[in-house]
């Protein structure tokens, strides 16, 4: 074997440990993933010694110098690459555990996910929730519980989540008593208006095929839905 052929082999030889540690599951994904970034930066640096090793110790062609070199420089880009794909694998795992999570918390009822804001919000929440549980009954029992588990995630955490099913559009419920539903129930919440412009788009996009943008539009202020929903309760209290 020729000397020059020693940097080489030393080459495929960390590209096959570097393989082999990658797929140890036993190995936690951050210590593989970190384990690897430090091996492509050796790799990528190692150009200068193995450069001054194969000018001055060996006798090779161009060709197999830049071709020694190049591999070298493949291998460190390799392994930063697979460092990529087991830290974009973590992060998934655990965008995947909240997810989970976020889930079983919203089928528990909105008490449970209230218990740790305080009283007066907690009462707030609880009220809207409610009447807009009670509003959302044109809807079928399966479509409630999706809207629901939605309008919990936003309610608690400001998260806008996609139903688990579609909600098809009702005769019973328009578009602008829709908007006036889930604006009046957030407004009271303290939502913003353009965070509540996703939320019905997301959840209700049949409702809406114009786009977010028309919707943004289209959506009544403060003021007249905060009326109707006073002029609505007065109402309830004379009958």
């Amino acid at each position: 074997m020729g000397i020059y052929l020693i940097p080489l082999s030393v080459i495929v030889a960390i590209l096959v440990i570097a393989f082999l540690f990658a797929s140890l599951q036993q190995v936690k994904h951050k210590t593989r993933y970190i384990v690897l970034y430090v091996i492509a930066i050796i790799m990528l640096f190692a150009v200068i010694p193995i450069n001054e090793y194969l000018t001055k110790f060996t006798q090779i062609s161009s060709e197999e110098y830049l071709l020694i070199l190049i591999f070298d420089i493949a291998v460190g880009y390799f392994c930063m690459y697979i460092a990529g794909l087991l830290k974009f694998n973590l992060l998934k795992q655990k965008n995947q555990a909240l997810e989970n999570a976020l889930t079983e918390k919203q089928q528990k009822n909105v008490d449970a996910l209230l218990k740790h804001q305080n009283e007066k919000q907690k009462t707030l929440l609880k009220g809207e929730l409610e009447w807009l549980t009670e509003i959302i009954k044109v809807f079928t029992e399966e479509k409630q519980k999706a809207i629901l588990a939605c309008a919990c995630a936003f309610a608690e955490h400001d998260l806008i989540i996609a139903p688990s099913i579609s909600i098809q559009q009702k005769d019973t419920c328009s578009q602008q008593d829709l908007m006036y539903f889930v604006c009046s129930a957030f407004f009271n919440m303290g939502k913003k208006r353009n965070d509540i412009v996703s939320f019905l788009y997301k959840v209700f996009p049949i409702y809406f095929p114009a786009g977010e943008s028309v919707l943004a539009k289209k959506m009544p202020g403060v003021d007249k839905v905060r009326e109707r929903r006073i002029k609505e309760e007065t109402e309830k209290k004379t009958l």
